[in-house]
């Protein structure tokens, strides 16, 4: 009896441990439909990154250049300033026939230049334009070489300014023309400066290039940006090919640029917004321009725009 009795204990767990199995077995087979549309609803409800659908290729990396700050206060102030350092400049050289506003060195290399040949001399600086950049705001003056020809030499100079206190000069190029130089006039209103739109104008630009798919891969040729010009109110003939560059050389969200300067001249009566884009392998620029007659952005080409070469 007693082994009958041990035998039936060990049949009891066995079929329990049976009976335990199909239930197992058949809760799965009920439940598989239920798992399948589980998962299918998870993989549909999960957030693909954009880059990988428009640019497989192209894994977003955070590479933007260092931005400056367009909270500039009162640009009318800032142009006025700018029109009061170049009167400081000339009077201090009226006054004393010294360049005190470059370095000894610079003064010395200039002066080396004018003197090269007798009845040279430098008569008077005049203001090309004014704006900012990485290293702080800033005036260009271009000091003007006569003699006894009819030919002006003009020797630019950016000069970077605390208050009214010139820090640092930067020589950047010469012309020569009939006339000085003056891109910025005392006796025409600065207007709206569009500078507090460009944030706002550029991110309207780069929402367009991500919803047309022109970036990286797809940006086939300058024509494909016509009809994006168009609705931006950009003209297409001097925009279409700073757009396509942008978008060739962007990453799929068109974030890798940023705005690194502004520059203001009256002669045209321009804002022009600078935007350096960074690559992997390279860097690129860009000008924005706003017209202050027509209070609206008209233009986007590549490359640095500016009165600093312009000859007249």
């Amino acid at each position: 009896m007693e082994i009958l009795k041990k035998l039936n204990k060990k049949y009891i767990k066995w079929i329990i441990i049976f009976v335990l199995l199909i239930m197992i077995v058949t809760s799965y087979a009920l439940n598989l439909g239920k798992i399948k549309d589980r998962t299918i609803n998870g993989i549909a409800q999960m957030t693909i990154p954009f880059s990988l659908i428009v640019n497989p290729k192209n894994i977003d990396e955070d590479i933007a250049p260092k931005a400056i700050s367009l909270n500039n206060g009162d640009m009318t102030k800032a142009k006025q300033q700018a029109i009061n350092l170049v009167s400081t400049i000339n009077d201090d050289y009226d006054n004393t026939k010294e360049l005190s506003f470059l370095s000894n060195q610079q003064e010395k290399d200039l002066l080396k230049k004018v003197n090269k040949q007798s009845h040279r001399y430098i008569f008077k600086m005049t203001l090309l334009n004014f704006g900012k950049d990485l290293h702080g705001k800033y005036i260009t003056v271009s000091c003007n070489r006569y003699d006894d020809t009819k030919t002006i030499v003009s020797y630019r100079y950016r000069l970077y300014h605390k208050g009214d206190s010139i820090i640092s000069a930067k020589y950047l190029n010469s012309k020569s023309n009939k006339y000085p130089p003056q891109y910025v006039l005392d006796n025409i209103a600065l207007g709206k400066s569009g500078t507090d739109q460009a944030q706002a104008f550029l991110q309207r630009l780069k929402t367009a290039i991500i919803n047309s798919n022109l970036t990286a891969t797809n940006a086939n040729e300058p024509g494909n940006f016509n009809q994006i010009s168009i609705n931006l109110g950009l003209n297409p003939d001097k925009s279409n090919s700073g757009l396509f560059f942008l978008a060739r050389n962007s990453n799929s969200r068109v974030s890798n640029s940023s705005i690194v300067g502004y520059q203001i001249s009256d002669v045209p009566r321009y804002t022009r917004i600078y935007l350096k884009q960074l690559s992997k392998e390279d860097s690129f620029y860009y000008t924005l321009t706003f017209s202050r007659n027509s209070g609206r952005f008209i233009n986007f080409q590549k490359g640095i725009i500016s009165t600093d070469d312009q000859n007249k």
